[in-house]
């Protein structure tokens, strides 16, 4: 049987940023993996606001290149250029290096590790084919979009936006990220994020039962791709091809005795844009500084702080964004009307 105080589920941004702060504060930690490499597949467009940098150090080696601004693509061919600086992230660099920051700072890392069941006490873990007990003070759940952690409190997202990505030789390099909607993008939207000679590009829709197609996410992306080829911007046959779950739903609950959830297992991502890295890093570092002090004081309702603070930063944009994502998928059939009010980089996105 293992011991802790904080066992954080999932060694994402948000599970290594919560193990990462935990630790520095003084807490034992152990933060589990699933996966048998951190960081892949890549089931991200990569995008990080310029801002970030400033809550969380970040090396050279994880940064591909510097982007100024995005283009967002409008039915009618109309383009808005906004410049919103940024950095193209390699997921699978930044995701190992802050996992390894959170294991110098103290925490245990496993890897290949998955959670089986919890019982306030205790919970049960599956570590490279054998089933393990620990007993740990506090829970922090990090485990993604379907969070096993969230069953455990009956706070599950139940909406998401299916996205698809491939990485495609980019014919010149670009320095802006740009952004493509369409009646059959429904819920979603197409984007191409330059990654120095390469770009993710992806098509994300969201599959509702209001909105009939008879194209497949595949079909979609494929089409998609050759708009692309015929533009001139990108070349040649996808080198690699990944997929996931983005919820879109808005923020659960949580915190519940002594489990907390953060980043996509917490419905943290934005509802309309899907980002969410700044979200999970600083969300993460909340609940792991809170947890930590809940740890040091014995108090264990000293959780509640987290979901006050996180939502004092978060909670209205984040609910804004759940509302107008109501009204754009209702209003789907007048995206073309209706797009401005839907779209972060627009003033009418803010009116309402």
């Amino acid at each position: 049987m293992l011991t802790c105080d904080i066992l954080v589920v999932g060694a994402g941004p948000a599970g290594s940023s919560a193990a990462l702060e935990a630790a520095n504060s003084g807490a034992n930690v152990l933060l589990i993996e699933k996966k048998k490499n951190i960081g892949v597949p890549v089931q991200c467009a990569e995008y990080i606001p310029k801002l970030l940098l400033n809550k969380i150090k970040i090396s050279r080696k994880s940064l591909v290149q510097d982007v100024y601004g995005l283009k967002t693509y409008l039915l009618n061919d109309e383009c808005r250029e906004s410049r919103l600086p940024g950095c193209m992230l390699d997921r699978s660099v930044f995701d190992k290096e802050l996992a390894l920051c959170a294991e110098d700072a103290g925490a245990t890392v496993y890897i290949n590790t998955t959670c089986i069941s919890n019982n306030k006490e205790k919970t049960l873990l599956n570590k490279d084919g054998r089933k393990t007990d620990v007993v740990s003070k506090i829970v922090i759940g990090c485990d993604g979009p379907k969070s096993t952690v969230g069953t455990w409190i009956n706070s599950v997202n139940e909406e998401f936006v299916v996205g698809m990505q491939y990485s495609i030789p980019l014919v010149d390099p670009l320095d802006f990220t740009e952004v493509y909607f369409d009646y059959d993008f429904f819920g979603g939207y197409g984007w191409l994020f330059p990654k120095d000679t390469y770009a993710n590009v992806g098509v994300g829709i969201k599959y509702a039962s209001n909105f009939k197609t008879n194209k497949s996410l595949g079909v979609l992306l494929k089409q998609f791709v050759k708009t692309l080829e015929k533009d001139g911007k990108i070349k040649n046959k996808p080198t690699s091809t990944t997929s996931g779950l983005i919820p879109v739903g808005g923020p659960l609950q949580t915190v519940k005795e002594n489990i907390l959830l953060v980043g996509d297992a917490a419905g943290q991502t934005h509802p309309i844009t899907g980002s969410g890295i700044s979200q999970a890093v600083i969300c993460g570092k909340i609940a792991g500084r809170i947890s930590a002090s809940a740890v040091r004081k014995e108090k264990i309702e000293l959780l509640d702080e987290y979901e006050k603070e996180w939502r004092g930063i978060f909670g209205d944009e984040l609910e804004r964004a759940r509302k107008k994502r109501r009204f754009l998928e209702e209003n789907w059939n007048k995206l073309d009307m209706i797009i401005k009010k839907c779209w972060t980089t627009f003033q009418e996105y803010y009116y309402d």
